[in-house]
């Protein structure tokens, strides 16, 4: 970013370092500018170029950093960024729908890592209307051929933006005057599914022009993909707990299938000017949209472990008889996600110092636009037994006879989010001669960022009837016009979910017809109230001012760097403060039918604090010989906490269960603040290959936690107060994570080579473990174990590798119900090859998840499953073109 000549590439220089395998990291740090200046760009091709081009980014680094290089343009090691990121010490990643979303660094959950795109904020704004706001990064919006290399700072720098507990993940793009002109990549692909048994299609371009003088460039990128999702699962929602004698009960167990067409269109482009070694400008433009319309079929036995005949195992109630309600609830959902930024680079240099100013801003919209979810209900004479990996369910009727279930309840409505912010930078890198210090950098950093949640919850049951008859436009559709399931073109074939997932007569499904239901519920004939949802609206705007300065040393046989960051945070929490007379509602539109709802008192609040960290940074490199590189480091971090947790809300959850739940915020929540250390031994017995062993402890001043109160809520179903459990975020103890990583990268010769890696992390929370207190004294994110292991060959025409990814059961925080949310030991082994045709033409042809594995969630104990799902095998043919 400062150095002297824009238009060398860095990664270019590392990569001849490389093959100058004589050379220190002491070497690296006098030379680096003549370097830069001599050295023209040097292409990276293939698995073992890309491994040698990580080794040498991880060795010349002034801190403790892993790296990842695209093996050419458009072809990143997987077809998912945070599968890439998995395969790296200390990462873990979550797969909820069949690939990475959002990852865990060293035991930090998802929230307390950044993720930056040319070291810059992205927008994000979850689809999915369970995800609530937060700072994680959802690794699906952007497509992997957008990234040539990333990094994953473990140990800070006081230049780098703070906000991170575990790691700092950069993702770099490609700039125009670093390609060759003309340069031009088409990728044409199909995606197999086996669980929806759809082809999807994958079709990117790339091109990269500069003029012959090389002082102007444009790249542009363009990527359209489709994904047709299919997810079969088994959910219990959520156990209750005897107080009176210690054991657990299951709630409403069902057996949803989950379905979703992804269709995500990615446009990005890189405008550079250089008119000179000394200034170079560059304007990076993203535009990606998300459409991520979702429908979720549920065949549920409503509360089953109520009044049945029940068998406990240990304390657990895990098989039972009985009769109940059995229900058909079909859930349809238009959701999108949205996001774009513009980004100004600026660099000039002087002789005396160089300066970078960075300007740019990045919004992101997206969630549930419109839900209307049908529920139909049946009684059954039913039994379950949840003992071993399959459970068995029988709900005693014909789940796919639609005249066996008559008409129950209409509810739906929106929930949209945005994100945006604003920023500017600038930094200076002055030159020195002081002692062992060879720089002296220093910059200030100015951030405004908004979050907002929107909520709406409709009401048919307030719609005027057509029929002249009915009292509203619901009981005319439920109870008239549909009152069964097999009327109105509602039920349109039959489906099944697999023996691997769940057995009984449950496994027999209705395909429900989504269009229709749409049509009816929120069609231009559908008549339905809106009401604001007030205890689910809030905006939290955040002003966050950095300054550091930073001093780079290096003597004969070490290098490094101190600083010291000053972050200051000015948080204003925003929303609604009513009185209770209105049920938490407020009618915005109304058919008629009844009166409109509104508080006797309603005011829009904000709840302002401000909070300043000081972080100091030290990392350390020693030439313990001329292949052995000793770090020690130490910082002080922080993470700010969730926006959804930080918001001034109450959001109660389904008031129709044994003990209903609510969720909360507290604008008074602190900021996680780490104090870590780092001590890593690396060995460089070859050009491509590696042994690091890394030692990490963080101390933890305080992890959050959870606080209940109970509070009552109207339910509009029952036309009934509720009491419900109100669980609301809160300063906690603090803890330790001590942890271990060791990492082998053996290039074996003749185009053979492998590599493996294992994180040991034990994550304490000093807080007292008390089951009756969901989260109480646990770590979001930790995995004691985490293993990773790849294996390749490659040659000139054809390369081909497998890779295995495992990591040890993880908390993942508070399930909808209340309780805590585990997720089991997972493992996944991939696959990929490439066949180069012609110097130009390449095909491709990889297997996701051959092992077919399934995520397996439960409550505390491994006995209590929460849920089962199948994302199934995916497989992709393709061909690549470069000119």
């Amino acid at each position: 970013m400062l150095a002297k000549n824009f238009k060398k590439s860095l990664l270019a220089v590392n990569i001849g370092l490389v093959m100058s395998a004589g050379l220190t990291g002491a070497a690296f740090a006098a030379d680096e500018v003549k370097v830069q200046e001599d050295v023209e760009v040097i292409e990276v091709r293939g698995i073992r170029a890309s491994a040698k081009a990580d080794i040498n980014n991880k060795r010349f680094a002034n801190a403790v950093v892993d790296s990842i290089t695209a093996e050419d343009i458009g072809k990143f090691p997987d077809k998912n960024v945070a599968e890439s990121l998995s395969r790296i010490t200390g990462v873990g990643v979550s797969r909820e729908f069949g690939e990475g979303e959002k990852i865990t660094v060293r035991g930090s959950d998802p929230t307390k890592n950044r993720t930056l795109l040319n070291g810059q904020n992205v927008g994000t704004a979850d689809w999915f209307i369970l995800d609530n706001p937060s700072r994680s990064f959802n690794f699906t919006m952007l497509p992997s051929s957008l990234v040539s290399s990333l990094e994953v700072y473990k140990s800070p720098e006081a230049r780098l933006d703070e906000g991170s507990i575990g790691g700092t993940v950069i993702l770099r793009t490609r700039k125009p005057l670093d390609l060759d002109s003309g340069t031009t990549h088409i990728t044409l692909q199909s995606q197999y599914s086996e669980s929806s048994e759809e082809h999807d299609p994958l079709v990117e371009g790339f091109y990269s022009w500069k003029n012959e003088d090389e002082k102007f460039g444009i790249l542009i990128s363009g990527s359209k993909s489709d994904r047709t999702v299919r997810r079969e699962g088994f959910e219990v929602l959520g156990w209750d707990a005897n107080s009176a004698d210690g054991t657990y009960t299951p709630r409403t167990m069902g057996v949803p299938v989950f379905r979703q067409d992804r269709e995500r269109t990615t446009f990005f482009s890189s405008i550079q000017f250089a008119p000179s070694d000394d200034f170079s400008a560059t304007l990076n433009i993203l535009d990606s949209k998300m459409d991520v319309n979702n429908t979720n079929s549920n065949f549920l036995l409503m509360n089953p472990g109520a009044g049945a005949d029940l068998t406990y195992v240990g304390s657990n109630a895990v098989k039972g008889t009985g009769g109940t309600d059995v229900r058909w609830n079909h859930i349809n959902r238009i959701s999108k996600t949205d996001t774009n930024s513009i980004h100004l680079d600026v660099d000039f240099a002087t002789d005396s110092f160089s300066m970078n100013v960075e300007l740019g801003t990045t919004a992101a919209e997206g969630g549930t636009l419109n839900e209307t979810s049908w529920e139909y209900g049946g009684q059954g004479d039913y039994n379950f037994d949840l003992t071993g990996s399959t459970p068995t369910v029988n709900a005693g009727v014909d789940g796919t006879d639609p005249s066996k279930f008559n008409g129950g309840w209409i509810w739906g409505g929106n929930k949209p989010t945005t994100d945006d912010e604003s920023y500017g930078q600038v930094d200076f890198d002055v030159p020195v001669e002081l002692g062992a210090f060879t720089a002296v950098k220093f910059g200030v950093k100015y951030r405004d960022q908004k979050r907002t949640q929107d909520r709406n919850a409709y009401s048919w049951h307030w719609g005027v009837a057509t029929d002249g008859t009915s009292p509203n436009y619901m009981a005319q559709i439920l109870s008239s016009q549909c009152d069964t399931l097999a009327k109105c073109d509602l039920a349109v074939g039959t489906d099944s979910v697999g023996a691997d997932v769940v057995n009984g007569d449950i496994t027999q499904q209705l395909t429900h017809n989504s269009a229709q239901m749409i049509e009816l519920g929120l069609g231009p004939n559908a008549s339905y109230a809106v009401h604001k949802n007030l205890g689910e609206i809030f905006e939290v705007v955040e002003k966050k001012t950095s300054y550091y300065v930073q001093g780079d040393f290096s003597g004969d046989d070490y290098r490094g760097n101190i600083g010291i960051r000053v972050a200051r945070t000015d948080q204003d929490s925003s929303g609604y403060l009513y009185s209770s007379d209105s049920f938490s509602l407020l009618t915005v539109k109304n058919p008629g039918e009844n009166a409109d709802l509104a508080p006797a008192t309603l005011e829009w609040v904000t709840e302002s604090r401000s909070y300043t960290e000081i972080l100091p940074n030290f990392n350390l490199s020693y030439d313990l010989a001329e292949d052995q590189i000793v770090r020690l480091s130490a910082a002080r971090t922080m993470a700010r906490p969730n926006f959804f947790d930080i918001s001034p809300i109450t959001a109660p959850g389904d008031l129709g269960e044994t003990n209903p739940t609510a969720q909360a915020g507290n604008p008074n929540l602190a900021p996680q603040i780490a104090n870590q250390f780092d001590a890593a031994w690396e060995f460089y017995f070859d050009d491509a290959s590696l042994f690091a062993v890394t030692l990490f402890y963080k101390d933890i001043e305080s992890y959050q936690t959870t606080a209940t109160s109970s509070q009552d809520f109207y339910d509009q179903q029952t036309s009934s107060w509720v009491t419900a459990t109100v669980s609301r975020p809160a300063n906690g103890e603090g803890g330790t994570t001590t942890g271990l990583e060791a990492s082998l990268q053996y290039d074996l010769g003749n185009g053979f080579g492998v590599s493996a890696n294992y994180t040991y992390t034990d994550a304490n929370n000093d807080g007292e473990r008390d089951v009756a207190n969901p989260g109480s004294g646990l770590v979001m994110g930790a995995s004691e174990n985490m293993l990773n292991a790849s294996a390749f060959y490659e040659n000139d025409m054809f390369s081909v590798r497998a890779m295995y990814n495992y990591r040890t059961k993880w908390y993942k925080g508070l399930h909808s119900s209340g309780t805590e949310l585990w997720n089991d030991d997972y493992g996944q082994l991939d696959f990929s090859t490439t066949y180069n045709v012609t110097e130009n033409i390449s095909v491709v042809l990889e297997a996701i998840n051959l092992t077919d594995e399934k995520v397996v969630e439960f409550n505390t104990s491994e006995d209590r499953v929460l849920s089962i799902y199948q994302n199934g095998r995916r497989f992709v043919l393709g061909a690549n073109f470069r000119f």
